[in-house]
C-alpha cells in the first residue's frame, strides 16, 4: 500500500521523524498528534505554539492534512525530541482558555449553542488572527438553547459536552450529534455533524479485509441506577437482576423531575446493553471518522459480526509501517460512569 507521510513544523517540512501516533478518543474530545523526530537541536526552535501539519497520505496522496495542530508541550533528550500536539478544539478548553462565568446578568440567553461558540471564538480564540476557522460552523439538528443556562468558571468544549444532543428516536440506534474539526486546505474548521444510521451501508471489514487483530471484552451490564431529585432519591432497575445488581452512574446533570432521571438512567442502561468492548488492528479504516459506522463479518466469532460504530481512533507510523486501531461499540463515557472513574 502506497504511504508517504510528510510532516510540516511552522511550515517546514521536517523528514527526520522516527515515529509519529495520532489520538482521537471520540466524545467531543481534543485529539493529539505525537511526534518523535531525532533532532535534539529542535529544543532551541520555540517549539511552543508552532503549527503543525501532517499529511498521513496513505493509499493516495492526501488533498487536506490529516491532522493539523498546535504544539503544547515537548521533551528533548541527547538523541531526539518528543513533541504534543493537539488540535484546535484545544483553545475552547484547558490552561491556555478563559472560562465563561455565566450569570443572570451576563449570559447566553437566546443563543444556540453554535451561536455562543461563534461568539466566544471570534472575541477571544481568533482577537489576534484566525485559530480556529469558522466558515463551516452550523447549528445542531435540533438547535440547543442555552436560555437559562447558568455556570459558573465553565469552558467552551465542556459546554458543548453537556448540551449537545442526542437522537434518541429508536433505541437500538442512539445517535449522538458531535463537534468535529474539517480542515479546508489553509485552516482548521469546527462544525456539528450527525453519526450515520447504525442501518448505513457501512465499509466492511472481516480477516481476510482489513482485520490484522481483533480483541473484545464483556463486562457486566449496569442495570441499577440511583440519583438525588429534589432531596429524594429515585432508583431505577433496569431488569430482573439475573447476576445481582451492577451499579450505574447517573453524572452530575441536575434533574428536575424523578421521571425525567428514570429516562436518562434507561437510556444509558439500554445503551450499556450487551455491549462489548471491541478492539480492531486494521490495515484499513484510517480516515474513518468518530461516529461512522462498520460492518463487521466475523465468522470466527459470530457474535460480533454486524453493525458497530467507531468510538475512538489511532493511527501511528513509524518508518514503512502505518498501523490503525479503531475502538468500537461501547461509549466511553458510559464505560467510565460503570467504572466509577471520573
Amino acid at each position: 500500500m502506497y504511504s508517504a507521510p510528510r510532516l510540516f513544523l511552522g511550515g517546514t517540512e521536517i523528514n527526520n521523524f522516527t515515529n509519529i501516533s495520532y489520538s482521537s478518543k471520540g466524545n467531543n474530545t481534543i485529539s493529539t498528534l505525537n511526534i518523535k523526530i531525532s533532532d535534539p537541536d529542535l529544543d532551541d526552535a520555540g517549539l511552543l505554539g508552532k503549527e503543525v501539519v501532517f499529511f498521513l497520505n496513505y493509499g493516495a496522496n492526501d488533498t487536506v492534512p490529516f491532522f493539523r495542530g498546535f504544539i503544547k508541550e515537548y521533551t528533548p533528550t541527547e538523541k531526539n525530541i518528543s513533541l504534543r500536539a493537539r488540535d484546535v478544539l484545544s483553545f475552547l478548553a484547558g490552561s491556555e482558555t478563559p472560562p465563561l462565568v455565566i450569570t443572570d446578568d451576563s449570559n447566553f440567553d437566546g443563543y444556540t449553542l453554535s451561536q455562543m461558540l461563534f461568539d466566544y471564538i471570534e472575541r477571544v480564540v481568533n482577537k489576534n488572527g484566525v485559530k480556529i476557522g469558522l466558515d463551516m460552523l452550523n447549528d445542531t439538528d435540533p438547535p440547543v438553547t442555552l436560555t437559562g443556562y447558568r455556570k459558573s468558571s465553565i469552558h467552551p468544549l465542556k459546554i458543548v459536552q453537556e448540551k449537545i444532543p442526542k437522537n434518541i428516536s429508536s433505541l437500538s440506534d442512539i445517535k449522538s450529534c458531535r463537534l468535529v474539526v474539517r480542515d479546508d486546505g489553509s485552516k482548521s474548521n469546527i462544525c456539528f455533524v450527525k453519526e450515520q444510521d447504525a442501518d448505513s451501508s457501512g465499509i466492511t471489514f472481516g480477516f481476510n479485509n482489513g482485520i490484522e487483530k481483533l480483541s473484545y471484552k464483556k463486562r457486566p451490564d449496569p442495570n441499577y441506577y440511583t440519583t438525588v431529585v429534589n432531596k429524594n432519591v429515585m432508583e431505577y432497575q433496569h431488569n430482573s437482576l439475573p447476576i445481582g445488581i451492577t451499579m450505574g452512574k447517573m453524572g452530575k446533570k441536575k434533574y428536575e423531575f424523578p421521571d425525567e432521571a428514570r429516562e436518562e438512567a434507561f437510556l444509558q442502561a439500554t445503551v450499556a446493553e450487551d455491549k462489548k468492548e471491541i478492539t480492531l488492528n486494521t490495515n484499513k479504516g484510517h480516515y474513518l471518522e468518530i461516529g461512522n459506522v462498520i460492518n463487521l463479518v466475523t465468522p470466527e466469532y459470530p457474535e460480533l459480526t454486524g453493525k458497530h460504530r467507531i468510538l475512538s481512533k489511532s493511527v501511528q507510523c513509524g518508518g514503512s509501517k502505518v498501523s490503525c486501531k479503531l475502538k468500537l461499540s461501547r461509549e466511553s463515557s458510559f464505560l467510565a460512569d460503570y467504572l466509577g472513574e471520573a
